[in-house]
């Protein structure tokens, strides 16, 4: 039994698909075969009506070695608005897209046409005309649908054919066929650049921090985000008081055992900030000999510790609103002796 056909909504194609920039190719008009040809076929049909009301259109995608449709739009208007309004030298989703300008779809007399579809052009025809797509083949299947369509629809027609070697490829990026599952060589291959790539961003860091100054021990961090309150990493400055997260074992894993033994909350400040192939490093001051490395890609809001105002800033601010109080209260005893003398001396 030939397979059932793909029948889809020209609506969707219209809306889902992007039209390709590349002309369609020419029809062969030799039966020499090209050394690589696309997978598929896109057969194209337009039928006038020449005498009778109805006409219309359809466009089949079909797979070369099997024969199998996997895409069809069939369109059949009654009464048919439109005389050789639809050129199928289009490229295929063009023509497919101004079915419905050939009038109203008729769909009891559409389904009638495209069950004989299925016995006009079978899947061992599909898969011949696929080897072999020369204009005198077209011909052939040109007419052969032509007379299978007059003679259930006791219509009259005038008939134009062309068919589009369509790839895999482009029938993915039209939502018409699913990407196909990656073979385990393609999984060992990308498998092995994600550990390469991993390897190099280490090499990179490893060498990034064998060039730092600092003699002590180096533990990565990361970082503690506040949208809310926090402050941008590209703000922050040497002094600021930000909050992280420890991570590994060794160093890393004795830091975090002493912080939950004093019950500390990791926060730290920032000693010093550098910024190197679109990263930016920030270290924290942790003791003496360890430091904690944060390596940041985006700008991110980090959590920071609101900093008491100094003892010393304190008591000034105190002074000066001691001084500002008695000197207005000074100014207003004087004022009032004047106003005293003035009127009663």
């Amino acid at each position: 039994m030939p397979d059932p056909l793909a029948i889809t909504d020209v609506r969707d194609i219209a809306a889902e698909t992007a039209v390709s920039e590349n002309p369609p190719a020419p029809v062969q008009e030799n039966s020499e075969q090209p050394a690589e040809r696309p997978a598929y076929l896109a057969l194209k049909f337009t039928f006038v009506p020449s005498r009778g009301d109805m006409g219309g259109a359809f466009c089949t995608i079909f797979e070369g070695s099997t024969g199998k449709t996997i895409f069809q739009v069939f369109w059949l208007a009654k009464p048919y608005a439109g005389k050789m309004l639809n050129e199928p030298s289009k490229e295929w989703r063009k023509f497919v897209k101004r079915f419905p300008q050939m009038g109203p779809l008729d769909k009891t007399w559409g389904d009638r046409l495209q069950m004989q579809l299925r016995e006009l052009l079978p899947a061992d025809d599909r898969r011949k005309l696929f080897e072999n797509y020369t204009r005198p083949r077209l011909r052939q299947v040109e007419s052969q649908i032509r007379r299978g369509f007059e003679q259930i629809s006791q219509c009259v027609f005038s008939a134009a054919t062309d068919a589009e070697p369509v790839s895999r490829h482009e029938l993915e990026r039209a939502k018409v066929l699913k990407p196909l599952n990656p073979t385990p060589q393609q999984l060992e291959e990308a498998e092995a650049a994600a550990k390469e790539k991993e390897r190099e961003e280490k090499e990179k860091e490893r060498a990034f921090l064998n060039g730092s100054q600092f003699e002590g021990t180096i533990i990565k961090c990361s970082p503690h985000v506040d949208p809310v309150k926090g402050k941008a990493s590209s703000e922050i400055a040497p002094g600021d008081i930000i909050e992280v997260g420890i991570e590994g074992e060794g160093t890393s894993a004795l830091v975090r055992k002493f912080l939950e033994e004093n019950d500390q909350q990791p926060l730290f400040p920032v000693e010093e900030i550098e910024k190197r192939d679109g990263k930016t490093y920030i270290y924290v001051r942790i003791s003496d000999e360890i430091r904690g490395l944060l390596t940041l890609n985006k700008d991110l809001m980090l959590r920071i510790k609101e900093q008491p105002v100094p003892v010393s800033q304190s008591i000034g601010l105190a002074a000066l609103e001691d001084i500002l109080f008695f000197g207005i209260l000074g100014a207003a005893l004087v004022g009032l002796i004047f106003v005293i003398r003035y009127f009663f001396i």
